[in-house]
């Protein structure tokens, strides 16, 4: 049964009805495991860490202010009891994850995981993973510790909002300090707004970007704000709910954030706390499931990112609904058991002390976070230790470190092939990227997957007068006239085919398979229409008539990077066995829906996977090198190799290739 509550409690409900707090706290961890999990219906349950903000902001000012007004606030306590709440579960988490990452992770990522547990313990993660963001940044799915990036966000907002508090409580009346609070929740607000467009990644890691969430919730604290009557409450708090779960149902990947459109949830998170606990949604969170999740949150939302990226290593992404459930039923046990074994003990108290004192908890805090640091700089300094693995193993995966490094400079990555912030460098030099020939001129045009094919096709045929018109993420699924990163890039090599049409023998389009996927509602993923559509609006600007114009079909993306496979697999011969089709399902189902798309056009399709996946698609090349350096992009060896084996399946686009070329070189 729903309990009642009566509206003439005093006061703001924080301190005598922590339940609703931990029903909204429940809300938002519940769309965040559907998020990570994978649940196609939660497309952006990455809003839950913006509830999380807007309720500590109101909490921690809260009990600030109360300490403040009774004249009991001292640092060194408030840091304390966030070192309690915060610092034992964290120790156990990115512990365990190194421990997992010994048996799991490739030496990169491991390496990289160190790096990254430093980070969260010293509260700086946010910042760690900010400057480490690009095109080519190891995959989300990757980084077992990048869920901290929000907590160090958190202990950031913690170190800098006491100081402001105690500044200025003494010198302004309250309403005046809600004023400045707001004040500075809008300012935030404006700048990231502005700062989006131009650099979304330190909009979304960095603090200051972030100021308005925490705000919001201050605001409230400070005002001292309930609703009114009983009517707005029951409004409010049902508007509250419904627009969290229409954001988590309503918002991708694609969405610009944080910003206003951060801003919607944070207000809708505001206005539950804003209704009280006898607002009807209210008093239906405050029943003992939500609160009990609520209390539990925190754990949860530590262990379950990195369970989800080792389940991803170990077993594969998570493909159906039931895969979903187990994964998230195993965070909430998890969670759970870290919340009773490893919080609890640190805050409970008797007689109106803690049970371990302040020295104990010094001490273990203090210890393990040596510890723990001590090894990470072992594992960063030894590169991932790779003497874990065989021999044989470390010597390829030595070969995939030199393939990454060929790769970037083969592709002409930050000059040739536009990436972010490359404008003026690619402008400025792009006349010294073409080629010598005045005729005869074959086009490579698409996203990074196009780099791989220009690649290829300059180390397989050396003298072909080959034209890049290549940019990282840049393919036709993108508006060429709108205010994308890519536009820019579209639109300039729109301008230089039609101007050199006459000088164009033949223009390839490759793309990402991945960019014409979407997440299909039973689970996995299935080609997107209007995704292909757009594509084929793009494509007419680019094929300038009587120029031959093939399209090269998706390359199989593997769910595991060749990393994992490595050390997933006993030598090379397992190694050769370790992609099965059931990996790459959803690209040849694409693969087969485009060529069938394009049978009867004047473009001609060829099929990349039909011709190098023969059987199974190739891990290795036929020398044993990587043949790819991630789990798609092609190495320099393997995109030679692809290629060599496709350009052969068709007389004229060999002899247009060949046609420069002396007899004995043909």
């Amino acid at each position: 049964m729903i309990p009642k509550v009566p509206r003439s409690c005093p006061g703001p409900f924080y301190l005598q009805y922590r339940q609703d707090i931990d029903g909204l706290r429940a809300v938002a961890v519940i769309i965040i495991l559907f998020y990570h999990a994978g649940l196609s219906n939660v497309p952006g349950g990455y809003i839950g860490v913006d509830v999380f903000f807007v309720i500590s902001g109101f909490l921690i000012t809260g009990l600030i202010m109360r300490a403040v007004a009774e004249e009991r606030f001292r640092f060194s306590d408030f840091f304390l009891r966030r070192l309690r709440r915060l610092g034992p579960a964290l120790l156990v988490t990115v512990a365990a994850t190194l421990v997992a990452g010994w048996f799991v992770l490739p030496p990169n990522l491991y390496a990289d995981t160190a790096g990254s547990a430093i980070a969260s313990l010293l509260s700086v993660s946010n910042i760690y993973f900010w400057l480490q963001s690009g095109y080519f940044d190891t995959a989300a799915d990757y980084k077992p510790l990048l869920h901290t990036w929000s907590l160090a966000v958190e202990e950031q907002f913690y170190l800098v909002w006491p100081a402001v508090l105690v500044l200025l409580a003494p010198v302004l009346r309250n309403r005046g300090l809600v004023f400045i609070i707001a004040a500075l929740g809008l300012i935030s607000l404006i700048v990231t707004e502005a700062i989006l467009g131009r650099s979304p990644s330190a909009a979304f890691f960095l603090t200051p970007f972030r100021i308005y969430e925490f705000a919001l919730g201050a605001v409230l604290a400070l005002g001292r704000w309930q609703a009114p009557n009983v009517a707005l409450d029951h409004i409010a708090s049902m508007a509250g709910v419904l627009t969290i779960f229409y954001c988590a149902g309503t918002y991708t990947s694609d969405t610009a954030f944080p910003g206003l459109n951060a801003f919607l949830p944070a207000l809708a998170a505001a206005a539950m706390i804003y209704a009280g606990p006898q607002a009807a949604m209210n008093r239906a969170l405050s029943l003992a499931p939500f609160t009990y999740i609520g209390r539990i949150s925190y754990s949860v939302y530590l262990v379950h990112w990195p369970l989800f990226v080792y389940a991803g290593f170990v077993v594969g992404v998570a493909s159906t609904a039931v895969d979903v459930l187990v994964l998230i039923g195993l965070a909430m046990v998890l969670g759970a058991g870290m919340y009773h074994l490893v919080e609890t003990p640190f805050r409970r108290t008797a007689n109106g002390q803690f049970r371990i004192a302040i020295g104990g908890l010094v001490k273990t805090c203090g210890g393990a976070t040596v510890a723990i640091v001590i090894a990470c700089l072992v594992i960063t300094q030894q590169r991932g230790v790779p003497q874990r693995f065989a021999p044989e193993m470390m010597a390829l995966l030595a070969d995939l470190d030199r393939a990454v490094d060929a790769r970037t400079e083969a592709t002409g990555e930050f000059s040739c092939s536009s990436t972010v912030n490359s404008e003026d460098v690619y402008f400025a030099d792009f006349e010294d990227c073409l080629p010598d020939a005045q005729e005869g001129l074959i086009v490579v045009l698409g996203d990074s997957h196009a780099a791989d094919v220009f690649m290829g096709l300059r180390a397989a045929f050396p003298v072909a007068p080959l034209v890049q018109l290549t940019g990282n993420g840049c393919n036709f699924t993108k508006d060429r006239d709108g205010e994308s990163r890519c536009a820019p890039y579209m639109r300039y090599w729109r301008d230089w085919i039609g101007d050199n049409a006459d000088r164009i023998a033949m223009i390839i389009y490759h793309q990402s398979g991945a960019s014409l996927l979407e997440v299909s509602p039973g689970g996995g993923t299935q080609p997107s229409p209007a995704l292909i559509n757009q594509v084929n609006a793009n494509l007419v600007h680019y094929a300038a008539e009587d120029v031959p114009f093939y399209i090269w079909g998706p390359r199989p993306r593997f769910n595991r990077t060749i990393a994992i496979a490595i050390i997933g697999s006993a030598d090379k011969d397992a190694l050769r066995q370790y992609y099965k089709p059931s990996e790459y399902r959803s690209d040849i189902v694409l693969d087969n829906a485009l060529a069938e798309l394009y049978r009867e056009t004047r473009l001609k399709y060829l099929s990349v996977a039909d011709i190098i996946c023969t059987p199974l698609c190739p891990a290795l090349t036929a020398e044993g090198k990587p043949y790819v350096v991630d789990n798609a992009h092609w190495s320099l060896e393997g995109a030679t190799e692809a290629v060599r084996q496709i350009v052969a399946t068709d007389p004229l686009l060999e002899a247009a290739l060949t046609a420069n070329a002396s007899p004995e070189t043909r």
